[in-house]
C-alpha cells in the first residue's frame, strides 16, 4: 500500500484529521519511500555485489508540538516493505548507544564497529523526538552519524526544533555543529509549520491530573490507587535498579507509586526510566512542584520521565501544586516543556488511558 492511501485509510478511520501542511510533508516521504525499495531491490538482487549501495537521503520533519509528526513517521514506518528498519525514541537509542560502548570499552574507534552493526541489519533509522540536552549525547552524534551515513543508514526523524536550534545554548556546543552539518547535508529538512495540536483534539479528561496539591488530592490519588490495584498485594517495599535502591509510597506487581523528588532527583536517568516502563504499565507521581526557571536537573529529568512514559504507553496518575501549563511556566527549557505539556494533557484522555487491551478499567 502507497504510504498516502494508507495515511487516507488512517483518517476515514478516524485516527487521523487531514492536514493539508501533513501532505505536503507525506508526499516527500513517499518520494524517499520509494527511493528505499528501489534500493532495498537492488542490495537484495543475486549479483548485489556488483551493486555499490547507495545512501539515500532521509527527512527531517520538525514543528510545533502535536502537529502529527510522530504520525506521519509511523505511517512511514508501516508502508516500509522490508525488514532491515528500526523505529526508536531517540532517548532509547542513545541508552543503547551508551550500552554498546560499555561492550566495546577498550577496542578502538567502537563507535565505528557500533554503527557497522547497526548498519548491517538496518537500512532505515527512525527517530522519535530528536534532541540534545545531555552534554555526552552531543559529543557522541558527530562521529556517530558520521559512521551510519557512510555505511549508508538512511535517517527520518522527527523534532520540535529545526536542526539549527538542536542543542542550543548547551555546553561546548561548538563540538556539536559537526552532527548538525550532517543532519542538514544527509536529510531534507521539512517544517510542518500547521497551528493546530491534535492531540489536544477531542480530549476527554479520564481524571487522572489531581491540582491543587490538597487532602483532596491525595484522596483521590489513594482512591485511583485502589481501584487500579483490584485487590493485588500492595507493597511498600523499595525497588532497586542499577544497584541504586529508589523508595516508592507503594506498589503492586505492575503498578508503582513515586514521589515526585523521588523519581525527577540526581541521581535518577533516562535508564531508570526505561527499566520502570518496562515492568509497570501505571505510574503514580505525587507532589509535583511548580519548577523554578534555574532548576535544570528536575525538569530536564522529568521531560525524560514523560517522554519514555509516553513512548512506552505508561499509564500516568499525578497530582500537583499548579496546573500542567504553570508546572516550568518560563525557563531554559520552555521550548521542550512545550511537548511534554502537550504529552501529559493527552495522557489524560481516556483513549489513551485505556488503550493497551487491559482488563480493568479506571473507576473514580
Amino acid at each position: 500500500m502507497e504510504l498516502i492511501d494508507y495515511y487516507h485509510e488512517q483518517c476515514i478511520q478516524g485516527r487521523i484529521h487531514e492536514d493539508a501542511q501533513q501532505l505536503i510533508a507525506l508526499r516527500q516521504l513517499q518520494k524517499t519511500l520509494e527511493q528505499l525499495v528501489m534500493e532495498n531491490k537492488k542490495r537484495a538482487q543475486m549479483f548485489s555485489f556488483l551493486h555499490k549501495p547507495q545512501l539515500i537521503t532521509g527527512v527531517y520533519l520538525w514543528g510545533s508540538v502535536g502537529i502529527g509528526k510522530t504520525l506521519l513517521m509511523d505511517c512511514f514506518y508501516h508502508c516500509l516493505p522490508f525488514p532491515q528498519k528500526m523505529r526508536m525514541h531517540f532517548h532509547a537509542f542513545m541508552q543503547l548507544i551508551q550500552q554498546e560502548l560499555k561492550k566495546h570499552q577498550g577496542e578502538k574507534n567502537p563507535l565505528q564497529i557500533i554503527a557497522k552493526n547497526i548498519a548491517k541489519k538496518t537500512q532505515v533509522l527512525c527517530f522519535d523526538e530528536f534532541f540534545v540536552t545531555d552534554i555526552v549525547d552531543a559529543m557522541l552524534l558527530e562521529r556517530l552519524l558520521t559512521t551510519l551515513f557512510a555505511q549508508h543508514v538512511c535517517l527520518i526523524t522527527t523534532s520540535n526544533v529545526m536542526p539549527d536550534d538542536l542543542y542550543k545554548e548547551g555546553l561546548q556546543r561548538q563540538s556539536f555543529l559537526p552532527a548538525i552539518d550532517l543532519l542538514k547535508h544527509y536529510t531534507q529538512v521539512i517544517h510542518i509549520p500547521t497551528t493546530i495540536d491534535y492531540r489536544l483534539r477531542h480530549l476527554k479528561q479520564a481524571g487522572v491530573f489531581y491540582t491543587p496539591n490538597d487532602a483532596l488530592a491525595h484522596e483521590l490519588m489513594e482512591k485511583s490507587f485502589s481501584a487500579l490495584a483490584n485487590n493485588s498485594h500492595v507493597k511498600q517495599e523499595p525497588i532497586q535498579l542499577y544497584d541504586r535502591v529508589i523508595p516508592v509510597k507503594k506498589r503492586t506487581e505492575n503498578i508503582i507509586w513515586f514521589d515526585f523528588n523521588v523519581i525527577c532527583h540526581i541521581p535518577r536517568s533516562q535508564q531508570d526510566y526505561l527499566a520502570i516502563a518496562k515492568k509497570f504499565h501505571t505510574i503514580f507521581i505525587s507532589d509535583i512542584p511548580q519548577l523554578p526557571a534555574d532548576d535544570k536537573d528536575k525538569i530536564s529529568l522529568f521531560i525524560r520521565l514523560v517522554d519514555i512514559l509516553y513512548d512506552q504507553h505508561v499509564r500516568l496518575v499525578c497530582s500537583a501544586t499548579v496546573s500542567i501549563e504553570q508546572i516550568y511556566p518560563q525557563g531554559y527549557m520552555a521550548a521542550e516543556y512545550a511537548r511534554t505539556r502537550s504529552r501529559l494533557l493527552e495522557m489524560q484522555s481516556e483513549e489513551y488511558f485505556l488503550k493497551g487491551n487491559l482488563d480493568w478499567v479506571l473507576m473514580i
